[in-house]
């Protein structure tokens, strides 16, 4: 999905495509997190409104700002070695 963001060909999916790669990075950090998390009080009303803001159609979309301050720089930085591995990946499969 990433690959489709920053592909030159854009439409009107990005803000969807890039909503959804923050939120697979979001359920993957909260897999590993949950058992702690779930302690704190309002745990799921906060999880809820943060995936709200995400959604939100707005100038402040959620999704746009963690995609582009977080996810992007890491991703770029580490693009060639995710390559390779899911290249590996697909020959061993």
């Amino acid at each position: 999905r990433i690959k489709a963001i920053e592909s030159p060909n854009k439409d009107d999916d990005t803000q969807w495509l890039t909503y959804w790669v923050v939120y697979g990075v979001f359920s993957i950090a909260e897999f590993f997190s949950d058992i702690f998390l779930s302690w704190f009080p309002f745990y799921y009303m906060l999880k809820c409104g943060f995936l709200l803001w995400c959604m939100a159609p707005s100038p402040s979309n959620g999704a746009e700002f963690l995609y582009h301050r977080i996810i992007r720089p890491f991703f770029l930085k580490h693009e060639a070695r995710l390559d390779s591995v899911v290249k590996d990946l697909k020959d061993k499969a």
